[in-house]
């Protein structure tokens, strides 16, 4: 029994009675689950409820680079790739077709970086360019008004993430127009140091700052939230600005690609269900709530039903082309 998580599965692979007990008895095969940093917590909680779920004790989760790990999932050597590409870049995508990949996405979680500031500042909002010039490798900007007149006349003092997190990659990509583009005279946090990331800032009068939004979500109160200025106005990050995609260009999603083929079920009823798609239906099913408290923003329950959606369609669409039968 999977304790406090819902096991109704809509694709129909496996789901729980009343009585509570689990739902599938065996699954054939293992799961290979390789991606983002970030996503690792969500993603061991979605392990751990499909190993309670079905018994199963070899499906793992390896951390690597986006790039990393599509192309391990498109040779055939993972099942599911945990990254942050919207789309299946073109080199990726050939391997796929080489290796007879039906290969499709899941949205299954989001991630935004927050902007913050010491209270004393009174920094509502920045644009992009402006984070560009302040964050930007060989900046120098020392004063917070060489940024704008509006801006308060102060030197400047910076926190943000270590250079190994995902978030650092993330902003830097987006902001400075290449992962790892950034000046290094700041403090650096590690995710686990969240709490203190935030009283270091609001400690600080010239405090100024960027962090992962949903790990440091809790301390915002005593912080200023900045909003970003992306080109369609002033927008700061919440959970409705993050999930509708308003809040850009700091906010993305997570997805799982996975193989089609590898969900179609046999014609013969007593074969048993397939472990990916048992695994990716307990991640879908559940993805609101591994997302709680493991440091991701969750997907709404009207995305998810449409994850949900277009995941049918899709396999459908596969099985009527290859012939397969469900």
């Amino acid at each position: 029994m999977v304790a406090g998580v819902c096991c109704t599965m809509a694709l129909g692979a496996a789901s729980c009675g009343d009585s509570g007990t689990a739902g599938p008895s065996k699954v054939r095969g293992r799961v290979a689950v390789e991606g983002s940093l970030a996503l690792q917590p969500f993603t061991l909680k979605a392990e751990k409820a499909f190993n309670e779920l079905t018994g199963d004790k070899q499906t793992s989760f390896r951390r690597a680079e986006d790039s990393s790990a599509l192309n391990r999932f498109c040779s055939g050597q993972i099942d599911v790739a945990a990254v942050t590409q919207p789309s299946m870049p073109a080199a990726e995508g050939r391997l796929c077709r080489q290796n007879g990949i039906a290969y499709h996405r899941l949205a299954v979680a989001q991630q935004a970086a927050v902007v913050v500031a010491n209270k004393a500042l009174a920094i509502d909002c920045l644009t992009a360019a402006q984070l560009r010039a302040l964050w930007q490798r060989g900046s120098r900007v020392n004063n917070y008004s060489r940024l704008g007149s509006s801006l308060p006349d102060g030197a400047v003092s910076l926190y943000g993430p270590t250079a190994s997190s995902s978030i650092f990659s993330f902003f830097t990509a987006e902001i400075n127009g290449r992962a790892g583009n950034s000046r290094r005279d700041y403090r650096p946090f590690v995710y686990p140091k969240a709490e203190q990331f935030a009283s270091a800032v609001a400690n600080d009068k010239a405090g100024f700052g960027y962090f992962d939004y949903a790990w440091v979500a809790a301390n915002l109160r005593q912080l200023s939230v900045v909003a970003v200025d992306g080109g369609s106005g002033c927008v700061k990050p919440t959970a409705q600005t993050v999930q509708d995609g308003s809040y850009a260009p700091l906010s993305r999603r997570f997805y799982f690609y996975f193989d089609l083929k590898q969900l179609v079920k046999d014609a013969d009823p007593k074969t048993p269900d397939s472990a990916v798609a048992t695994f990716l239906q307990v991640t879908l099913a559940n993805a609101a709530t591994f997302a709680t408290r493991n440091y991701v923003v969750g997907l709404t329950p009207e995305q998810i039903t449409s994850e949900r959606v277009a995941w049918l369609k899709a396999l459908k669409a596969y099985e009527a082309t290859s012939g397969s039968v469900q």
